[in-house]
């Protein structure tokens, strides 16, 4: 019985290592944010397609490789997470909050803009020009949810070099 234990215990361990447990994002206003970048990202407000254009299977991973599929087999857990909204939506936050809570356009805050920039640029999020597609995509869509718009040169601002002396 103790061996039964023990190997019970190893294999649980080893399934729920690949996937980390959802948090219930549907009808939150970080959903909202999120739904503007896929907006911005692909053209439409269908996060499956947003998941398609812009989250591959090395993006997910470096999410935390999200699933409600609990398989050990990392294909399957991808493929279940990318057919299921909220996980989509996890990946996606997860994803942009990777770097901290990064000002990217150097505004002093850390808002639905920089996780743009972190969902598009990913650590060069401070250089970008988002450009008049993307701005204009999410602008579209942040005015349906409240969030301000962007202008299509906002993203760049200037770091300091360090002096490495």
């Amino acid at each position: 019985m103790k061996l039964f234990t023990i190997v019970f215990v190893i294999i649980s361990l080893a399934l729920g290592s690949n996937a980390r447990e959802l948090e219930n994002l549907m009808g939150t206003p970080m959903q909202n944010c999120l739904n503007c970048l896929c907006h911005a990202r692909s053209g439409c407000y269908s996060r499956f397609n947003c998941a398609r254009y812009s989250i591959s299977r090395e993006y997910w991973e470096q999410a935390g490789s999200f699933s409600p599929d609990t398989s050990s087999n990392l294909d399957q857990a991808y493929r279940a997470c990318m057919v299921n909204e909220n996980c989509i939506l996890n990946t996606l936050k997860t994803y942009t909050e990777q770097y901290g809570e990064r000002d990217c356009n150097c505004d002093g805050i850390f808002d639905c803009k920089d996780r743009l920039a972190i969902h598009l640029f990913n650590d060069d999020c401070t250089n970008p020009k988002y450009g008049e597609t993307y701005s204009r995509r999410f602008n579209d869509c942040a005015q349906q949810i409240g969030v301000t718009n962007m202008s299509p040169s906002e993203g760049s601002c200037d770091i300091p070099e360090v002096d490495p002396s």
